[in-house]
């Protein structure tokens, strides 16, 4: 308990799944919490949990570069500092490639792409402007990426390019930045059960929950300043 008290953390993709939990889990350790996600009404619910301080929802477009630089705008503007960020927003269409459409292949890149350079470079711009915490850390960016970030995930081809893009920009962005204070991870779970994956093509036995994921992340955030964890890859331990 209390392992963010005093930091600041934007969370993409709040409304649900792995963005959600991770809302709470931040929330339970003492962290003030900013959530952003295009639905109003479910970002709502999750930002305000019975037992525990209320996250602030900021409903965002992570696609859309004005709204992304009002959520940080707006997570400044009320914290005095952004210290974690995770890009957790995601949408998956899925079909074979020669019926892919081109408005569901750049709404997929909108989203898992776009986003999270986006989201990355906004924070950065926030986290190069603050003064360093305790070791010399201005603040940490934790991408969810996917096992698909590495690997081709067939039948779903624009989630898959969009996941390989997000490595590469990620691999960028850390030896940008590193040396400035602002750590970067990857963190690449299998299959988590979240209403994306709410399929009878996918196997239950294969997933992992979205608390999953949250210990990865938490893992990242809570190493010594001195390290860093490039990249969690976590798949489920049956599989």
């Amino acid at each position: 308990m209390g392992l963010l008290v005093g930091k600041t953390a934007v969370v993409t993709g709040a409304s649900s799944g792995i963005g959600a939990a991770l809302v709470r889990a931040f929330l339970v350790e003492g962290a003030s919490v900013v959530g952003a996600a295009r639905g109003a009404e479910g970002l709502a619910r999750a930002c305000l949990l019975p037992g525990l301080p209320p996250a602030l929802p900021v409903p965002t477009d992570v696609g859309d570069e004005g709204a992304v630089a009002r959520l940080f705008a707006t997570a400044v503007a009320t914290y005095g500092r952004v210290d974690i960020v995770v890009n957790s927003a995601g949408t998956l269409v899925r079909g074979p490639i020669e019926e892919l459409a081109l408005a569901d292949w750049e709404a997929a890149l909108h989203i898992n792409l776009t986003g999270v350079f986006l989201c990355s470079r906004e924070a950065v711009r926030v986290m190069l402007r603050q003064a360093p915490a305790s070791g010399g850390v201005r603040g940490h960016i934790v991408q969810i990426v996917s096992g698909s970030g590495v690997h081709a995930w067939v039948g779903a081809g624009a989630y898959t390019a969009a996941k390989h893009g997000v490595m590469g920009f990620s691999d960028t962005l850390r030896e940008e930045v590193r040396h400035r204070g602002i750590k970067v991870t990857d963190v690449l779970p299998g299959m988590v059960e979240t209403s994306m994956t709410d399929h009878p093509d996918f196997a239950e036995r294969e997933k992992l929950a979205p608390e999953d994921v949250v210990h990865a992340v938490m893992a990242a955030l809570t190493a010594s300043p001195r390290a860093l964890m490039k990249r969690v890859d976590l798949r489920n331990l049956e599989v």
